[in-house]
């Protein structure tokens, strides 16, 4: 099985809120689809972002994290 990359996955994910007519994912799809917008953000967009700006990768993770709970969002 080949693997998805990130851009294929954003545009996976399109492609099923647009098929499925779902408005609304069950609480295992919604975390299995957060961990992986993390990966994207972690593995490629921060590190993008980070050349770009010089911002430290640190500090471009602090801005994703909430209330001080383990959830990680993104932004």
């Amino acid at each position: 099985m080949a693997r998805m990359n990130a851009i294929d996955f954003c545009f996976w994910l399109q492609g099923f809120y647009e098929i499925s007519g779902k408005t609304i994912l069950t609480p295992e799809q919604s975390e299995i689809v957060q961990q992986h917008l993390n990966l994207v953000f972690k593995h490629e967009i921060d590190p993008l972002r980070e050349s770009q700006t010089k911002t430290p990768a640190s500090q471009l993770n602090q801005a994703h994290h909430g209330s001080g709970n383990d959830t990680l969002v993104r932004c």
